[in-house]
């Protein structure tokens, strides 16, 4: 019976293993631990449970007492590892590991400490062993934040009506104040502009948003303080993380300027998040063009399909890449071109053949993280374009989602996250 409860525990790890090394990202430089985490040590414990699991003979007595003692050896490290590491997302559930591995090596010791025939042998298997578990849950921190806060300014909400009336700015364009959004309509093409940062998710400790306490991983709430009109120009105060400002002012020549700015008081680690969002909707078929990539344009995706987005690297160049399956790697490039760090970038927005709208990010480029993404791999950083329909008609609903940081793309839910401060996005619509 406990041979049995033996060769189920070497199966069970070598199928852990296995299932890891087969849902994990890939394409990390050996520079990264998620190199090693997710592509190296899976396979060598593969290997080395199996030949312990289907071992026999005498080589079956040396080798099965040592590899079986890495197991409780394992889980022990990783439960004192894990509770250091995340003091709230390992809070409790740190026990399960450190007990179960605990339960293991007393059986271990009562089963095995007379059966060794290699006896140098565990203490070598044993201090790989402790070495995996204390050093694994390490590698599943986000890094320090890496974005770039453009550092603009502002002051406390002044006193001022705190009502949500739609207000009419041009006769293209209505602004709604208590979702912090702007609603352009050219011909029967309805454009949705939001400007401000959110969080969908969080981690409290830089671990996966998925292992947060219940009611730690909020999404961002944004309530409306009070608003301020100045001859052409609108500003709305909001209490979010910190506090949020939209001035939405008409220009000259036709265009519209959201001004959004979002102050963190502490860094946040996030899953999903966005530094600014657009909604299209009433086209028939919509294309768009990337200002990097010159006037080629592309088909946006139904969400179920392989996902496209684009990403700007450290050289200062934007690639637009299309995902494996889903928002999954190996990622193949569709197009690149030069976007110095500060430059604008302009979408252009087509129904068919016509121009509907131009869109210009003046701040997206300065204040993105480049940081290399856990979760995408294959050499891509935190910052992304995601751009979805809503559905298998070419008249569904369009979302474009802006990022500075996040880990949406790829596999898990690691953390990353946002360097206090305030970030920025002045978005300019231009209706031709």
């Amino acid at each position: 019976m406990i041979q049995l409860v033996w060769l189920t525990l070497l199966a069970m790890h070598a199928g852990a293993a296995g299932v890891w090394w087969w849902l994990m990202p890939g394409g990390f430089p050996s520079s990264s631990p998620h190199y090693w985490v997710n592509e190296v040590a899976p396979l060598f414990c593969v290997a080395l449970l199996l030949t312990a699991l289907f071992a026999r003979g005498k080589f079956s007595h040396a080798i099965l007492p040592a590899v079986l003692a890495m197991i409780p050896a394992f889980w022990l490290a990783f439960g004192i590892s894990a509770r250091l590491t995340f003091d709230d997302s390992f809070r409790s559930s740190w026990s399960y590991a450190f007990i179960g591995g605990a339960i293991v090596g007393g059986l271990w010791v009562n089963q095995m400490r007379l059966r060794l025939t290699v006896k140098w042998l565990v203490p070598l298997t044993v201090l790989v062993a402790l070495f995996g578990g204390w050093s694994f849950p390490g590698t599943q921190r986000a890094p320090e934040p890496a974005t770039n806060p453009t550092g603009a300014s502002f002051g406390a909400a002044p006193s001022g009506p705190s009502d949500q009336k739609v207000i009419k700015l041009t006769k293209e364009a209505q602004i709604r104040p208590g979702e912090s959004r702007v609603v352009f309509k050219h011909d029967k093409v309805i454009l949705t502009a939001q400007p401000l940062l959110d969080f969908a998710n969080r981690s409290p400790d830089r671990c996966w948003t998925a292992l947060a306490p219940e009611g730690e991983s909020k999404p961002t709430n944004r309530i409306m303080v009070s608003k301020i009109h100045d001859g052409a120009k609108w500003s709305f105060y909001y209490k979010d993380e910190d506090a949020s400002v939209m001035e939405v002012s008409a220009n000259k020549d036709g265009s519209v300027l959201l001004d959004g700015r979002s102050r963190l008081q502490h860094a946040v680690f996030a899953h999903n998040a966005s530094s600014g969002e657009l909604t299209v909707s009433g086209h028939k078929k919509l294309t768009v063009a990337f200002s990097p990539l010159g006037d080629r344009r592309f088909d946006v995706p139904v969400a179920t399909a392989a996902a496209r987005f684009g990403y700007v690297d450290e050289s200062d160049t934007f690639h637009l890449v299309q995902a494996a399956d889903r928002a999954r790697g190996p990622f193949s490039e569709l197009g690149a071109g030069k976007l110095k760090h500060g430059d604008p970038l302009v979408l252009t927005i087509y129904d068919e053949d016509k121009v509907s709208f131009r869109v210009t990010l003046e701040d997206w480029s300065a204040q993105v993280s480049t940081q290399l993404s856990p979760t995408a791999g294959y050499g891509l950083p935190v910052n992304s374009i995601t751009m979805a329909r809503g559905g298998d008609s070419e008249a569904t609903p369009v979302l474009f989602s802006f990022t500075l940081a996040d880990t949406s793309v790829g596999r898990g839910t690691a953390s990353i996250g946002h360097t206090p401060g305030v970030y920025r996005d002045r978005v300019t619509v231009a209706i031709p």
